[in-house]
């Protein structure tokens, strides 16, 4: 099974992250790859800055920018994994949290499309 974590923090930065902080979390994302559970991971821009979204309805389609405040989500990050269950995928998502502090970690359930899993494949 296949989920996308959206990671957010919650509360605003003081300042720069802290340097030994910074080396747990990128040693925890190196053993999440080499494990083979993590098959993507990247930041998501700042809505403010970064975002639109784009709508279709009766073939007319609508870009809107984000709204000031909290009308969507923080800038954070993701991740992609591959895990045997949902309680597996929660169980990741309280590490994650463990390692990074304060924050939320949203999960979806996603299927692949293309390309076709390995053991799908002819």
């Amino acid at each position: 099974m296949r989920f996308l974590q959206i990671i957010s923090g919650t509360g605003s930065r003081s300042g720069p992250p802290d340097p030994k902080h910074m080396a747990n979390v990128k040693k925890a994302i190196d053993d999440e790859i080499a494990s083979g559970k993590v098959i993507a991971i990247g930041g998501i821009g700042k809505r403010a800055t970064a975002a639109a979204r784009v709508t279709s309805k009766g073939g007319v389609s609508r870009v809107e920018e984000p709204p000031d405040g909290d009308g969507w989500m923080a800038g954070g990050g993701y991740a992609l994994i591959d895990v045997s269950s949902k309680e597996e995928a929660i169980a990741r998502a309280k590490a994650t949290l463990d390692i990074m502090g304060d924050g939320i970690v949203e999960l979806i359930q996603v299927t692949e499309m293309y390309p076709l899993p390995r053991t799908n494949r002819r």
